[in-house]
């Protein structure tokens, strides 16, 4: 008895500071959004992924100090819904004042996320006169966060491929031209080869493409 009274003590002192049943909701939303990023990086704010986000940061008390974080959170997650739904719907146009103008994007990655590493790209088997750069008209649409675009960039440098760069986020007539030729995609890169857009970075088939151009 002299045991077991300290120990039920004990139970009541956690009980009463909040230690035993206390579910972070707000670490579970964060630690859910962490692990989409990392499995998919290119997913946008419209993966179903994203409900469980939400309903985890509904769950934290409106009295808790995490609250205005988790309400913050749960506004960037709802905002890039609703822009990714105008964006497959460009019809509706019922945007709220601060989201008028802004392109819809990726979710931002988190501090604690490791990017993942693009293969190296192989060697290209290309050679290209003056003659043949002329014949060829490639965008390469992009973002300062990606990783493969990085990779399509150094290879298209390194082979003496001519090439535009336009940066989605920062340009809005490149977000535009992104959308208009992207047909549905939301990742990147995106890559135009003379009117052929190719979805990532597919070395092989943009050479195959740029041979094509050339005959």
């Amino acid at each position: 008895m002299r045991r077991l009274i300290p120990a039920l003590l004990l139970v009541i002192a956690l009980f009463g500071a909040g230690c035993v049943g206390d579910v972070n909701h707000l670490a579970r939303a964060e630690a859910i959004e962490r692990e989409l990023v990392r499995q998919s990086p290119e997913a946008g704010y419209d993966h179903s992924r994203y409900v469980l986000v939400l309903r985890e940061l509904n769950e934290v008390p409106l009295r808790d100090r995490q609250r205005a974080k988790a309400d913050r959170m749960a506004q960037r997650i709802m905002d890039g819904r609703r822009l990714a739904l105008v964006d497959s719907m460009p019809e509706v146009d019922h945007l709220p004042r601060r989201l008028r103008g802004v392109q819809a994007t990726p979710p931002p990655r988190p501090a604690a996320a490791t990017p993942p590493r693009a293969p190296k790209p192989a060697p290209s088997a290309l050679v290209l006169s003056d003659a043949d750069r002329g014949k060829l008209d490639i965008v390469l649409y992009s973002t300062s966060w990606c990783g493969y675009c990085k990779k399509a960039r150094a290879w298209m440098t390194g082979a003496g491929v001519p090439f535009v760069e336009k940066d989605i986020e920062k340009d809005a007539a490149a977000g535009a031209e992104y959308r208009s030729k992207s047909n549905g995609y939301t990742g990147v890169p995106l890559i135009d080869v003379n009117g052929t857009a190719v979805r990532g970075f597919d070395q092989r088939r943009i050479e195959g493409l740029i041979s094509q151009a050339l005959r």
